[in-house]
């Protein structure tokens, strides 16, 4: 994380390997690359060619079935998303009163622009 002056504070990107970020965070990055390597040798010692290469090609097989899900998810969501926008159902409720339960927010929030508007047309 990061501070910009009068901007905010900001999360930095995971430095990708082969892109110059100094000695220090390429030896980092070399280390944690030879760490997978050696804890990937054990796990798949007791695999052959042929079965480490069929494994991979059922991950490939369910990972584009789990991409797939995830696009169609993401797709409604947004939808679902835009429309609860445009029926005004993001907004909190503006006041805790009680009164008329059965009137949807998109209804209270217009109600309240009115209100707020005639307040201000009776301003001197």
């Amino acid at each position: 994380m990061y501070a910009v002056k009068g901007r905010g504070v900001f999360v930095r990107q995971e430095p990708e390997p082969g892109k110059y970020h100094g000695p220090i965070t390429n030896y980092l990055l070399r280390d944690e690359i030879d760490r997978e390597a050696r804890a990937a040798a054990t796990e798949f010692a007791d695999l052959s060619d042929e079965e480490l290469l069929a494994r991979e090609a059922e991950l490939d097989r369910r990972w584009d079935v789990v991409r797939e899900e995830h696009q169609r998810l993401f797709s409604e969501r947004r939808k679902v998303k835009r429309e609860k926008s445009r029926r005004g159902l993001f907004l909190p409720p503006l006041q805790d009163d009680g009164a008329e339960q059965g009137v949807s927010p998109s209804e209270k929030l217009k109600a309240a622009l009115a209100e707020s508007k005639r307040r201000r047309q009776q301003r001197p």
